[in-house]
């Protein structure tokens, strides 16, 4: 009887090995999937604000941002807009400056996470010295790709132009 117990006791104990190995990968699971959330919500925030800051002044209406678009269809779809933009912000001297006034982090998987971001853009062109405020609302999806996350997906939720860029 003394044997049975003992024996019963050693499978207690391997039982609580096991729970505590798994529950010890899931705290790294969930660190890891953590960890990510903040390094794509800073890199999403750092984006949106080159996104929608520039300037007429020389060298300062460069659309280098682009680079940090994953998706190619994406990509394909911003690229011919920018020389008609640059063209227009210089002839109109606007200037603008972007703040994420408020952002969250959704986790698909450690590579791939969900933004929402509330982002104010102040503008000033040359026919309006006074500062008019868009407010933009912007869902995308963050994707990393050779350790540096790049935007995927890209969709202007609200402001004046609310149509869709996926």
């Amino acid at each position: 009887m003394l044997a049975g117990a003992v024996l019963s006791g050693c499978g207690a104990d391997d039982q609580q090995a096991k729970d505590l190995k798994e529950a010890r990968a899931k705290v790294q699971e969930l660190t890891a999937e953590d960890t990510a959330a903040d390094e794509a919500l800073a890199a999403a925030k750092t984006l949106l604000v080159e996104i929608t800051t520039y300037s007429w002044k020389e060298g300062d209406h460069e659309f280098a941002w682009l680079d940090k678009i994953a998706g190619a269809e994406l990509k394909e779809k911003l690229a011919p807009n920018v020389p008609l933009l640059q063209e227009q912000i210089v002839k109109g001297k606007v200037t603008a400056k972007g703040t994420v006034v408020d952002s969250a982090a959704r986790v698909v998987d450690e590579t791939q996470i969900e933004v929402l971001a509330f982002v104010d853009q102040a503008i000033t062109d040359e026919t309006n010295k006074d500062i008019k405020i868009e407010e933009q609302r912007v869902s995308m999806t963050m994707k990393l790709v050779d350790d540096q996350w790049l935007v995927e997906r890209l969709e202007l939720l609200s402001g004046t132009n609310n149509e869709p860029v996926q």
